[in-house]
């Protein structure tokens, strides 16, 4: 059986480059771009897979840029079952500016999805073998109602499932309904579902504790950048520091923090444990270039040094 599956509902096909200098009007002349399978739940699988976890991705793809994504995907060895549809798949693109070390991102809605594709996404998650946790991460192309993640929480329910959520905007709160057993917000989402501004730490704590009450939610872990992340449960909001890393690209770090936690989790580690582990695979990301993922050795060095402080 296995342990972790993923959902990705709006992947995309990651360019990334870098050049000396940005300029506007000017033709610039970039570095050899590189090309990476990205999204929500697709990283989180491709970091699963890099711990040496259990992992099925299931996602759409369409045209031209799906086939290459999926022919990178399938380099990775991560155990695929893909919903074919008629509109391209999007890309996304990322520069790194030399001169300054500043990173630019572009990332696209994507094209519509019918409803007989969604409902195919649907369809495909019903009929999947059981298994320990169902993570749906990422952002809703066009034409997918708001409520999508909210059917899909359903689904993990009858299928005794535990529903781990990462999205933000109406599609998280609209996905919350149903409940979930993890979600891991960062500030801007967090106060999307308290209805306020957090003027401190102290009001991200009290928020956490609004969230954890006003949803059937188990687990909340709160990202809070270099300082690490609050774990939110409904006896308590703990602390957990980050590891002091020099960043050098913040791209699919939130994924990998996901990734280590689940791998964790699926591992049977105690959830303090897992939330250390998932900050050192964040950790492990933001030190790597451009779209790249963690390393597993920098994951776990980063693990000890947690660990032992």
């Amino acid at each position: 059986m296995k342990k972790i599956i993923t959902l990705t509902v709006n992947p995309a096909l990651d360019i990334y480059t870098h050049l000396d200098k940005v300029e506007p009007e000017k033709k610039m002349r970039s570095n050899s771009p590189k090309k990476d399978p990205g999204g929500g739940g697709i990283n989180v699988s491709r970091v699963i897979k890099r711990l040496g976890g259990d992992t099925k991705a299931i996602y759409t793809c369409g045209g031209f840029t799906g086939k290459i994504f999926t022919g990178l995907l399938k380099k990775e060895n991560i155990d695929l079952e893909a919903v074919e549809v008629k509109n391209e798949m999007r890309q996304s693109f990322a520069i790194h500016e030399d001169a300054t070390g500043d990173l630019y991102r572009i990332g696209f809605p994507g094209e519509e999805l019918l409803e007989s594709e969604f409902h195919a996404l649907l369809e495909k998650l019903e009929n999947l073998p059981e298994a320990e946790f169902l993570v749906a991460s990422g952002s809703l192309p066009p034409g997918v109602p708001e409520d999508f993640y909210s059917q899909v929480a359903k689904i993990a329910q009858r299928k005794n499932m535990k529903f781990v959520l990462d999205t933000s905007g109406k599609a998280l709160a609209a996905g919350l309904k149903e409940g979930a057993y993890l979600v891991k917000p960062n500030l801007d989402e967090l106060e999307d579902l308290s209805g306020r501004k957090a003027e401190s730490m102290e009001d991200r704590k009290e928020m956490l504790q609004e969230v954890i009450q006003k949803y059937s939610l188990e687990i909340i872990v709160h990202s809070l950048g270099p300082d690490g992340a609050f774990l939110a449960t409904r006896e308590a909001v703990t602390h957990f520091a980050a590891p002091k890393v020099k960043p050098n690209s913040s791209i699919g770090a939130g994924d990998s923090m996901v990734g280590g936690l689940m791998y964790s989790l699926a591992a049977g580690k105690s959830l303090e444990e897992a939330v250390k582990f998932g900050l050192a695979c964040g950790s492990a990301t933001l030190i790597s270039p451009g779209t790249e993922l963690l390393q597993k050795e920098d994951a776990e060095k980063f693990y000890k040094e947690l660990s032992a402080s």
